[in-house]
């Protein structure tokens, strides 16, 4: 079948069936004299990309559900949530997500009339390629990144839905989060050519035991998990017998806090070997290696770390019983820990270090500021010492990264938007998003000149005073409204980043955001710039920690150099 009759049968243009080819969705076959053959099965898909795309469905995402890394539900249960965040469940892309419920469902979906989005994005030949792997709590994250051409190619987001346990006892399933990692990878690897490295990245704190063998004989316990702070018979947490005997402070979450708790109590796998986290585990399973390695990045939020010396505090360590063999091996070098399919793959960092090398251009001049769920705020330093509620973390190439984390962070304006759904549920008009309206009246709040509340937002307690908690004061009968309290909100956030800057005790001329929180929010970027009393600039690359990792890996290769940042692959808006 030739691309007119394609085109006749399926509604999409010549550009967009190219293009869909190009990006690998569908596999033409050629006949001898060169002329593009379209078979049945290619008519199939391409009617399926059509009603995929009219639902604003991503092309990386239809390109994940036709190669099976996501399902069908896994698809349009992301879209979904995605529209709710923007337009809310009144739209047409949200109905249309509605009506594709199933396979069946899809492949019968006929509506002729229904607007469809063409594509007419032109394909780009690509240089060499490093690809860069993020696995974070909730979701496995992927980009693509054309090294020679400077510029991201592809961003994906795989949601992993791995939680076996929520409550006090965190934990995830280390083999679904697995299966899911490695098959968006090697749906990449199979997907591009020129691949000349592989980045790796995700969640600190948590651990995973591993045999002998380098097999994951646990869940991973992640760094949500708060068993070292259940008191025991004796009144005692866990972190506080580690403190009265050894002299160290440790966060419960934090790996060898969770190690000493279940060495205690009887919990470590009979036939553990040792623990690391799942991004060293995953990096051991396609290098298809039996031992890990960790970098410091990661080795240092496990706990019990000297940063000056690379290394685990053993002699400590061996006062409250842990031994150094269930220690995973730690480097502080950027080296390549093994290959996959033939491909260089970097040791693996922790995803505050990536997210920064995947945002800030000039790293010893810039300060990064993330909202996200939580939030962070974060800026390149020497080795000091250092006190209050910021950390110094390893960062590369013999550096550290000063920062100070807000447990509460973005979440603040979640629950703020619970607050108004909830009160117009209970008033029966529907359960929709907030976040458009309350952005519109944080906007005329601020355009207006309003100071709003005083909102201190450390709903969630800080890490040195856990039991602290928010607050909303200096109202009165005049102020007490719903454009105030948003903006009172916001700003209460920005003041809380403020105040850990103000703790790193050194200034900086460059003010960087990321995180879709304040991508998305227009006057939380003019309150952080007020209250920084500096200019703003906005990373444009998807999924940063991902890209870091790409990035980083490149340089692991000796195909890029780090120069106080990778600065000519950081585009600002």
């Amino acid at each position: 079948m030739r691309i007119n009759d394609v085109q006749k049968i399926t509604g999409l243009t010549k550009k967009a069936i190219r293009l869909y080819e190009n990006k690998g969705i569908i596999c033409i076959s050629r006949d001898e004299n060169g002329y593009r053959n379209y078979s049945e099965n290619d008519i199939r898909i391409l009617k399926t990309v059509r009603i995929l795309r009219s639902a604003g469905i991503s092309i990386s995402d239809i390109k994940l559900y036709i190669s099976g890394v996501l399902n069908l539900s896994e698809v349009i249960e992301k879209r979904k949530a995605e529209i709710l965040k923007e337009s809310g469940k009144n739209s047409e892309s949200y109905r249309i997500c509605e009506r594709i419920s199933d396979e069946e469902s899809l492949i019968d979906y006929k509506n002729t009339d229904l607007f469809i989005e063409n594509d007419e994005v032109d394909y780009e030949e690509h240089g060499d390629l490093s690809v860069g792997i993020d696995i974070g709590t909730t979701t496995v994250s992927a980009v693509v990144f054309d090294i020679d051409n400077k510029k991201q190619i592809e961003a994906y987001t795989v949601p992993h839905n791995s939680y076996v346990r929520s409550d006090i006892f965190c934990e995830q399933s280390v083999s679904v989060i697995l299966d899911k990692a490695e098959k968006l990878l090697y749906h990449i690897l199979n997907s591009y050519s020129n691949i000349i490295s592989i980045g790796l990245s995700g969640q600190m704190h948590g651990i995973v035991y591993i045999d002998k063998d380098g097999n994951s004989v646990s869940d991973l316990i992640n760094w949500q998990d708060k068993r070292a702070d259940i008191l025991g018979s004796d009144g005692v947490t866990a972190c506080d017998l580690i403190k009265s005997i050894s002299g160290e402070s440790i966060s419960t979450g934090y790996g060898i806090a969770t190690h000493f708790y279940n060495f205690n109590n009887g919990l470590v796998p009979d036939n553990a070997n040792g623990f690391c986290s799942v991004m060293d585990l995953f990096g051991m399973k396609i290098c298809g290696l039996k031992k890990t390695i960790s970098h410091v990045s990661v080795a240092a939020s496990f706990g019990f770390f000297d940063i000056e010396s690379s290394d685990f505090k053993k002699e400590k360590l061996s006062l409250i019983g842990i031994s150094e063999d269930i220690l995973p091996c730690v480097t502080d070098e950027s080296i390549m820990i093994g290959k996959c399919r033939g491909i260089p793959v970097s040791v693996a960092i922790g995803d505050n270090q990536a997210s920064f090398l995947g945002s800030v251009k000039q790293n010893e001049d810039a300060v990064l500021v993330n909202i996200g769920t939580g939030s962070q705020i974060s800026a390149v330093s020497s080795f000091r010492e250092i006190s209050g509620d910021v950390e110094l973390r390893p960062f590369i190439e013999g550096r550290y990264l000063l920062c100070g984390s807000a447990l509460c962070g973005g979440f603040a304006y979640s629950i703020l938007e619970q607050f108004f759904r909830s009160y117009i549920s209970y008033a029966g008009s529907g359960d929709e998003p907030q976040y458009k309206l309350m952005n519109k009246l944080a906007l005329e709040a601020y355009e207006n000149g309003e100071t709003g509340l005083d909102v201190d937002v450390s709903f969630s307690g800080k890490r040195k005073e856990p039991n602290k908690r928010g607050s909303i004061q200096m109202i009165d009968k005049r102020n007490f409204t719903p454009q105030a309290l948003i903006l009172g909100f916001l700003r209460g956030m920005c003041n809380e980043l403020y105040d850990l800057y103000e703790s790193l005790g050194e200034k900086r001329n460059n003010v960087v955001v990321s995180g879709g929180a304040v991508r998305k929010n227009d006057v939380l970027k003019r309150l952080i710039a007020d209250r920084f009393l500096a200019a703003v600039s906005v990373s444009v690359v998807e999924e940063e920690a991902a890209t870091g990792a790409a990035l980083f890996s490149a340089f692991c290769v000796g195909k890029i150099k780090y120069n106080n940042g990778f600065s000519e692959y950081i585009i600002y808006n």
